[in-house]
Formats: structure tokens, C-alpha cells, sequence
């Protein structure tokens, strides 16, 4: 759209600007109502993966702290809170005033650590998309796992459903639980746990 040659480029996913109307002021163009009637539309659209509540109300049973971050304009904050707020403790929007960053910049994940009080190597990033989510929480110390629904071949680090997650929660914390048993045990112990337990550690010379 036609706008004043000083006006301000501005990103609403960014922007705490509350409406439509007032982030077209601020871009300096004229407002069109079908823009607010287009934006109500997808806000009214807006549905929650059918497995999503019941995994994450498993997550929660078993004592994972659970944060919803996105990339979102303030226009949609009202309907995503009320569809997954009970579910989550804590969200981290990139519209946040204290935020204002996008994913995968590193003040988004600096602040995601903030909200759920955790160092980024215990938060686990699962997301769909691959730049934002995926690589951006990797490269700020996070684990991560690729939803891609669509996917026809399996791949470590990549998941089809989100009900996969508890489940790879669970073995993760058996593998840790392994670890650390051995860890007390004798060393030809722990070999045979570890080797046996957990398929990135090398196998013992002589068991080859």
C-alpha cells in the first residue's frame, strides 16, 4: 500500500500496537475496514492441534514446566491465550513490550529462559518450523524437536505428533536415570548399562 515516505517500517509480530486500525496509523496509511473484517476472520479460524491439550495437560501431571512461545501479533494474543492459557505456565510473545524480538533472534530465547526459570540446556523447543523454532533454540543451547506432521521418514530429532513427546520424555529420563546409576556403580558396570541403555555411547572394545 501507498504510505508516507517517512513512515515508520514496522513488523506488528513485533509492535505492541493493540489494533489494526492503530498499526496502520503508525505505518502512515489509511485504514480499510475489510482489513479488520479479513484479520477477524483468521483470528475466528484459529483451531488447536486435537492432540495438543491432552499432551500437554500428560506434561504437566508429570511435572514439566510448559511455556508457549510464538511469533505473534498483539491482534491474536486474546484468542490464543484463551484457547491454550490454562495449559501453559507461562507465554513468551514476541509482541511482549519486554520482548519486542522475534524467533530465532537470540533476545527471544534469552527471554523464554527468563520466564520459565530455567537454563536454556533444560528447555526442550518443539516447533514446526525449522528456521525459527528449530534452529534458532538450537543455537541458543536448547534441545529441540521438529514437528513435521507430513514427513514420511522417521528421523532423530523429528517427530509426526505432538503425542510423541511424552513418550521421548519418558525414555530420556530413563537413559539419565541410567547414566547415573552406573555412574555409582563399577566401571565394567557401567560400560554394560551404558552400551546396552544408550545408543550413542560406544560399545566397550570387548564387547566388539
Amino acid at each position: 500500500m501507498r504510505r508516507k515516505s517517512d513512515a515508520p517500517k514496522l513488523d506488528p509480530r513485533r509492535e505492541p500496537i493493540p489494533t489494526i486500525e492503530a498499526f496502520a496509523a503508525a505505518c502512515g496509511v489509511e485504514f480499510r475496514p475489510e482489513w479488520g473484517r479479513d484479520l477477524d476472520t483468521e483470528i475466528a479460524s484459529i483451531e488447536v492441534a486435537p492432540d495438543a491439550p491432552d499432551v500437554l495437560r500428560r506434561l504437566r501431571a508429570a511435572g514439566f514446566r510448559l511455556a508457549l512461545a510464538s511469533n505473534l501479533a498483539p491482534a491474536y494474543v486474546p484468542a490464543v491465550q484463551r484457547l491454550l492459557g490454562d495449559l501453559v505456565d507461562v507465554t513468551c510473545f514476541s509482541c511482549d513490550p519486554d520482548i519486542r524480538a522475534l524467533k530465532p533472534e537470540a533476545k527471544f530465547f534469552e527471554a523464554l529462559q527468563t520466564r520459565l526459570g530455567l537454563p536454556a540446556s533444560r528447555i526442550l523447543m518443539v516447533g514446526d518450523s525449522l528456521g525459527s523454532d528449530i534452529r534458532g533454540a538450537a543455537a541458543a543451547g536448547m534441545s529441540t524437536l521438529h514437528l513435521a506432521p507430513s514427513t514420511a521418514v522417521p528421523a532423530p530429532g523429528r517427530i509426526r505428533s505432538l503425542s510423541e513427546v511424552p513418550v521421548l520424555l519418558r525414555e530420556a529420563e530413563g537413559h539419565e536415570w541410567m547414566r547415573r546409576r552406573a555412574a555409582r556403580a563399577n566401571v565394567d558396570a557401567a560400560l554394560h548399562i551404558l552400551n546396552r541403555v544408550v545408543p550413542d555411547v560406544p560399545p566397550d572394545e570387548e564387547d566388539e
